[in-house]
């Protein structure tokens, strides 16, 4: 197995041991989903070209982390969106995602798209959603986004389904990887401070109301073992149990 990045999602993999040998990791996206850096997109365009050139010529499969997020399926009223139905991107990053999609399925290397949702795990940046909202409520001040909704999955599980999607028949696909149950942004900041344990003060911003949510009907049907991972409305608190709790 090769791993393109050096972020939580590549570390993941690398600390897996997985002996997938004809497959290609590619987790080196932009540093944010809020960035409009031409620069930044460049980069994970050449790095990606480089990848797919790489891939081909060895015969190896391509395995691409793009996201589930509204960036890409743009805000919905709140029925699940399928990997058919059509994009809808509302940021750079989310026209960045499907361009680097469509560069993928039109080269004709064999791959397997994962449109992923909120990952959580070790190793993440500091501005990214859970280790903010953790420091924020340390301090005693966090900002709660009202409107805002977030399907947080752990990196174990995601290496998991990735690992049982590898070994299967699915080609050329694009796979939605999520819980399949988005929380609010004042769930996940309340269930912070349950564990902080410490008085903290909460400053509110309107956001315009987010119903987005993504099937996993595909994702359930390749990959039986989601079966067993305990997706449910309380999932999210065993992601943040597990790197959050002590």
């Amino acid at each position: 197995m090769e791993v393109v990045g050096d972020g939580m999602i590549a570390r993941a993999f690398v600390n897996s041991r997985m002996r997938l040998d004809d497959v290609v990791v590619f987790a080196a996206g932009v540093s944010r989903s809020t960035t409009t850096e031409a620069a930044e997109f460049h980069r994970e365009a050449d790095l990606l070209h480089n990848a797919i050139s790489d891939a081909r010529a060895a015969r190896r499969r391509l395995l691409y982390f793009s996201t589930a997020s509204a960036h890409l399926y743009g805000n919905g009223d709140g029925s699940p969106r399928s990997e058919e139905d059509p994009v809808r991107p509302t940021t750079a990053y989310g026209r960045h995602k499907a361009a680097m999609e469509e560069r993928i399925r039109t080269s004709g290397v064999d791959h397997l798209i994962l449109r992923v949702t909120e990952v959580v795990g070790p190793h993440q940046r500091r501005h990214q959603l859970l280790p903010a909202l953790f420091s924020q409520v340390s301090d005693g001040v966090v900002t709660v986004y009202r409107g805002a909704r977030r399907d947080l999955v752990d990196v174990a599980d995601l290496v998991t389904i990735a690992a049982e999607l590898l070994s299967g028949d699915l080609r050329h696909a694009t796979v939605n990887i999520a819980s399949g149950h988005p929380v609010t942004a004042e769930e996940i900041v309340s269930y912070l401070m349950t564990l902080s344990g410490r008085a903290v003060t909460k400053v509110y911003v309107d956001t315009p109301a987010n119903d987005y949510n993504v099937s996993t009907k595909r994702m359930a049907q390749h990959a039986p073992s989601t079966a067993r991972m305990g997706f449910s409305p309380t999932y999210y608190r065993n992601v943040i149990d597990r790197y959050y709790r002590a």
